[in-house]
């Protein structure tokens, strides 16, 4: 009878301490991620990055809190935000383009950052090199695509000779300013282009660039996808129309409100490569040890109902290589 009793008790704690051991486990505190954003939220609800972090078990609220503030395109608040967010110490960072991911880079050297597609990192000094970061800088990188997009639109503009490349004002660093200029000049060297800088600083400055690339019979024209541009879609596209102005973006988004053509990064491909990055850095990866992934998947979207108004004929074979014909 005792025995029975003895194995009863060594019973009920073998059951009881597991569960005991349960309820008394402390509530892990939640992961944050902090973002800075041009405009919007790269976390929007439409953006992969929620959704792939949620595959990879982080559900918002429960096991992960997003911090996201915004420049609203205002770049010269980027340094008081950028010291804001990191200053509410997040587990890791993410930020975009160059100046958001420079911003972020001067305000901490050991908070994690992940680019979510940024140009030329090793140039601009934030990553050592691709293969081993060095740092606390790692994520996306992409190319510069000035030469491709130009070769693109010569197909549907043969007679391409004089470019307008339309960029905000002094937005960044003379580094930045110097790479562009050198992908202008392989587009001008390889298919005999000459460029003109219009500097666009606020939003009626577009209204008398296009004018004036109208009056001057430019034959095309680029937008940078800086933030004042990127807040002005609709406008820009509709002044590249009314002046009829074959005009190339990066973004989809450009060729979608008008413009001729776009061929840019896969932007929700990187998205959800970035929210890989984050997972990794949550789950204890160092930065420094995660080799930067050079973007590969890029989107050509053309818009047939623009080339039709501007009197162009899109090549057949060019259409067989869109992502998207905008009809």
């Amino acid at each position: 009878m005792r025995r029975w009793k003895l194995i009863t008790l060594i019973g009920g704690l073998a059951i009881a301490w597991p569960l005991a051991s349960f309820a008394l486990q402390p509530k892990q505190p939640l992961k944050r991620v902090g973002v800075l954003a041009q405009f919007g939220c790269p976390v929007r609800p439409d953006s992969p990055v929620r959704p792939r972090l949620g595959e990879l078990g982080w559900i918002e609220e429960q096991t992960i809190v997003f911090d996201c503030v915004s420049t609203v395109g205002s770049l010269d608040q980027l340094p008081a935000l950028a010291h804001e967010l990191v200053s509410r110490r997040p587990d890791v960072l993410l930020g975009g383009a160059y100046p958001l991911v420079s911003a972020l880079k001067q305000e901490t050297t050991t908070i994690p950052i992940v680019m979510l597609g940024t140009w030329e990192p090793v140039r601009l000094g934030f990553i050592t090199s691709l293969a081993r970061p060095g740092g606390n800088v790692t994520g996306v990188a992409w190319l510069y695509l000035l030469p491709k997009q130009m070769e693109l639109l010569k197909e549907i503009v043969p007679n391409l000779r004089r470019v307008a490349y339309v960029i905000l004002g002094a937005a960044y660093s003379p580094e930045v300013h110097k790479i562009v200029e050198e992908n202008r000049q392989i587009a001008a060297s390889a298919l005999g282009l000459t460029w003109q800088v219009f500097r666009a600083a606020t939003v009626s400055d577009y209204d008398e660039i296009f004018a004036h690339l109208a009056a001057e019979h430019f034959d095309a024209a680029y937008i940078g996808g800086d933030a004042l541009a990127n807040q002005n879609w609709s406008r820009i596209c509709q002044l590249a129309l009314r002046h009829l102005i074959p005009t190339v973006g990066d973004s989809a988004g450009w060729a979608n409100c008008g413009l001729l053509l776009s061929y840019g990064q896969d932007y929700p491909w990187t998205e959800a490569r970035a929210s890989d990055y984050v997972d990794k850095i949550l789950r204890g990866a160092k930065p420094s040890d995660l080799p930067v992934e050079q973007g590969t998947k890029f989107q050509l979207v053309i818009n047939l109902k623009t080339a039709k108004t501007l009197g162009l004929t899109v090549p057949p074979s060019l259409i067989a290589r869109a992502d998207e014909l905008i009809e």
